[in-house]
């Protein structure tokens, strides 16, 4: 009679799976589980003279964002191409989770981030957004947006005269253009190249609000950008598109003067067979789309006008543009009609039904075909859809300036959070969770402090909770205990023997006869030194069979 019975390969497995732990913290509970928050930002000097904040900052851009859509594969953090959107502006605030607290990645969908009017959460596909937020009220599919030139990285631009190590340029510069031979894309997807000329960047608030945006502005003499002509940008009839962007007029014209904001006109690239140099030569009359300012005597403002031409009739429709003010302009095709959103109002819708407009010209900004007609002023935000905006989603991208509902990223492998949008950027604080300043009616401070604490004066908003599910791997282990049935069929126990020793033989009368059977209560499962690991005890005893095989299975997790 044997007490040890050999498992067989085929008798046990370990299944890894994971499990979801829920942690609710407020503010101080966070800091005692070592949840961090820092603020980053940019900045153009020396890495001599950079503090905590700006080492963060480029911590993150290296790992996370820095030529994030031409070196995706060595960047860090799960990646979802049509849904995931990584865009750091020159200030971000961090969150940062232990590997301890998440384990082996944040549950997508889990994570959210309260004060006590803002709820912050997480989309399932690494971007965070406002709860609430109705992602189809924005376009976001980065297949919609044809062209993209906030520019996302102009704050790098601000100081042209000074390199990215802190040194100063011995020959200072007063304006930006990309260098021969320099590869410089937008900030689409598509990976537009675009050529500046004679511009600068600057930081503008676009609502007068206090968040802060790159724009470019553009001298009115030579300032241009220019992105090669693609077949993309050659609406027809049965083509809906838009364009957007923030305009600021700086000079008034004289009557009957024309300056270009954006068009697919003008020159057109070619290669004469005699040569291999590109040469810009006059394009093709017809347009796509045209947008231009004019100065029409007796109106104090500007006219914009939006138009489209195949070489034989044109679809014109204008609205007014103040000088020296910001203002938000979509120049939409829609079901044959053209009409222009101004500041999310509508104005000015007809009827656009033309022949092909397409053409081989470049598209330039600033200027007519790249080398009249030039703009003086600033834009921002500049983009061109392949659908029309409508009314909702106008709205919508006038209030949050840069047109997106996303205000950060989470990366759940990692247990990072940032929030970059400069609306949302919460600025760090020395008491751990960090302060937003904030403009009001009142011209009161508006404070996002720790647990309670006001650390500014004014409307206090308090970061009173952040909640998220940690993904923890977890081992399930099952042993199969094969008994057959003529195994395990007699007992040990010394109350079975004649002496109540086990080292008689001799059972008992009551033991000897056939209807006698021993009870399992107990498993245990011993190592190849015959010391116990694991005991499982049964929910109710079970009675051995000299007819049947059993089977008791024991599960644990580790």
């Amino acid at each position: 009679m044997s007490v040890y019975k050999q498992f067989l390969p085929k008798d046990y497995a370990v299944v890894p799976f994971n499990a979801n732990k829920q942690y609710n913290f407020n503010s101080s509970s966070a800091a005692l589980n070592n949840i961090s928050f820092f603020s980053s930002s940019f900045n153009s000097e020396s890495i001599d003279l950079y503090n905590s904040g700006n080492v963060k900052y480029q911590q993150i851009n290296h790992l996370y964002y820095s030529n994030y859509l031409t070196n995706i594969n060595n960047k860090l953090g799960d990646i979802n191409y049509l849904k995931h959107k990584r865009v750091l502006y020159k200030d971000a605030t961090i969150i940062s989770i232990p590997t301890g607290l998440y384990g082996h990645k944040i549950k997508p969908g889990s994570f959210s981030l309260i004060s006590n009017n803002t709820k912050i959460i997480d989309d399932s596909y690494g971007n965070l957004i406002i709860s609430g937020t109705i992602i189809d009220n924005y376009i976001t599919d980065p297949r919609s947006i044809l062209l993209n030139i906030g520019p996302n990285k102009g704050f790098e631009r601000y100081d042209l005269n000074t390199y990215t190590n802190g040194q100063s340029l011995i020959d200072g510069v007063e304006s930006y253009s990309t260098p021969p031979n320099n590869l410089e894309y937008d900030d689409s997807y598509f990976l537009n190249k675009i050529y500046y000329n004679n511009v600068t960047f600057s930081e503008t608030s676009l609502k007068d609000d206090y968040s802060l945006f790159s724009e470019i502005n553009f001298n009115g003499t030579s300032s241009k950008l220019k992105i090669n002509h693609d077949e993309k940008f050659n609406f027809n009839d049965d083509n809906n598109f838009s364009i957007e962007f923030w305009i600021n007029p700086k000079n008034n014209l004289n009557n009957n003067d024309t300056v270009y904001i954006i068009g697919k006109s003008g020159t057109k690239t070619v290669i004469p067979s005699e040569s291999t140099q590109p040469l810009d030569v006059i394009a093709e009359p017809q347009h796509p789309f045209q947008v231009y300012l004019k100065k029409v005597e007796g109106i104090t403002d500007l006219i914009l006008h939006f138009t489209r031409y195949d070489g034989n009739n044109s679809s014109i429709t204008t609205t007014n543009i103040p000088l020296n003010n910001k203002t938000h302009i979509i120049c939409n095709y829609s079901s044959s009609k053209i009409f222009i959103q101004k500041n999310a109002n509508k104005e000015n819708e007809i009827d656009s039904s033309l022949g092909i407009c397409k053409n081989n010209a470049n598209i330039y900004i600033g200027s007519e075909g790249g080398v009249t007609n030039y703009f003086s002023g600033s834009l921002s935000q500049i983009k061109i859809y392949n659908k029309s905006i409508n009314n909702v989603q106008s709205i919508n991208h006038y209030n949050i300036s840069n047109g997106s509902p996303y205000i950060g990223n989470i990366f759940y492998s990692n247990g990072l959070a940032t929030i970059t949008h400069p609306f949302y950027t919460i600025k760090h604080d020395v008491l751990g969770i960090g302060q937003m300043e904030v403009d009001d009616e009142n011209q009161e401070l508006d404070i996002f402090t720790v647990g309670g604490t006001d650390v500014g004066g004014g409307n206090s908003k308090f970061i009173s909770n952040i909640k998220f599910q940690g993904s923890h791997l977890i081992y399930e282990n099952e042993y199969k205990c094969n008994i057959d049935e003529h195994e395990y069929n007699n007992t040990l126990n010394p109350t079975v023997r004649k002496l109540k020793t086990s080292q008689n033989p001799d059972l008992a009368d009551f033991a000897t006869g056939s209807l006698f059977k021993p009870y399992i209560t107990t498993v245990g499962l011993y190592n190849e030194n015959n010391e116990l690991l694991v005991v499982g005890k049964l929910g109710q005893p079970i009675r051995t069979s000299n007819e049947t095989d059993t089977t008791i299975i024991l599960r644990w997790d580790t």
